[in-house]
């Protein structure tokens, strides 16, 4: 065992308190301590591991690399503890976490997030729902998720819901690797070449009508409608169809090179993305990491955007 001598569960509790509320004045709030008896517990900790767990600036603490690090293990650690109780006990395992996802992140972006979950909280689970924005907005409201991850919902689905922005996401116009339109602007590719649009349920379908009728294409009649990718591409590398739908959802054939994307001539076809939920979750649930996860990963993304990588 390498634990420091004098380490205590107190001081995980006080640092995890801590790195949650950004303050120690609302981490004493929260744990009903005193301010300088919380500060005390956190000077304890950094001597007893040898490091700084926090940059303090002002009033607000913020995390350094190695208190980052530390967190995750920290959380992990605390959480198998929990178990270990409940096991002898007799009480059920906790640590579902029941997740609506739309084809715009389940590609990608979720997965990645998905196995930093299983990292950091291996004896959690994380039940997986697919479907339609409407299908799983009523999940949500049923109980039957805990949270939704995709594309923002239409404001009149939105009373009793929240939605945490993540980030934009454009909408593309895909064909196949060697498309004859490949090098055409989108509105002369699609006068010329049949097309898949998006169902009229989705809600990426709004916004590419709207661009259909300012390009003067309103009565376009498409060939297909899905927002299914095994369906979608099998159609555009057996023709020259076209196919309107969110990046994420083909982000992979994008960069094999499969599927590419044509010029739309328009800086609008984009939307946020987000997860959409109806209660806030417990400090440090596995429902709160989870989102707390989304959001690194949303920033992790961003950051490299504008450096100008890809993930």
């Amino acid at each position: 065992m390498v634990l420091p001598n004098g380490m205590k569960l107190r001081h995980l509790e006080a640092f995890l308190a801590v790195a949650q509320h950004g303050t120690i004045s609302a981490a004493a709030r929260a744990r009903h301590v005193s301010q300088p008896a919380l500060s005390k517990t956190i000077a304890e900790l950094e001597l007893l591991l040898g490091t700084a767990l926090f940059d303090r600036s002002g009033r607000r603490v913020v995390l350094t690399p190695a208190g980052s690090g530390f967190r995750a293990h920290a959380l992990a650690a605390l959480s198998r503890l929990e178990t270990g109780v409940r096991a002898l006990s007799g009480q059920p395992p906790a640590g579902l976490v029941k997740v609506g996802v739309l084809p715009t992140v389940a590609g990608g972006f979720f997965p990645a997030v998905a196995l930093d979950f299983a990292r950091q909280r291996p004896e959690a689970r994380i039940g997986v729902v697919t479907g339609p924005n409407r299908y799983l907005i009523g999940q949500l409201r049923a109980g039957k998720i805990d949270l939704m991850v995709g594309r923002m919902p239409q404001p009149e689905d939105m009373p009793g819901l929240s939605f945490d922005y993540l980030y934009d996401e454009p909408i593309l116009l895909v064909g196949r690797a060697g498309h004859p339109a490949a090098a055409d602007p989108a509105p002369r590719a699609l006068a010329r070449h049949p097309v898949i649009l998006p169902n009229p349920g989705a809600i990426i379908r709004q916004t590419v009508d709207r661009y259909l009728a300012a390009q003067g294409l309103a009565g376009l009649v498409p060939a297909f409608e899905t927002v299914a990718l095994p369906v979608a591409l099998g159609l555009l590398e057996r023709s020259d169809l076209l196919w309107f739908i969110s990046r994420g959802v083909v982000e992979r054939e994008l960069q094999r090179g499969t599927l590419v994307a044509l010029d739309l001539r328009s800086d609008y076809m984009a939307g946020a993305v987000g997860l959409t939920r109806q209660f806030t979750f417990d400090a440090d649930s596995p429902a709160d990491l989870l989102a707390r996860l989304l959001h690194e990963r949303a920033r992790d993304l961003t950051a490299l955007a504008e450096s100008g990588h890809t993930a």
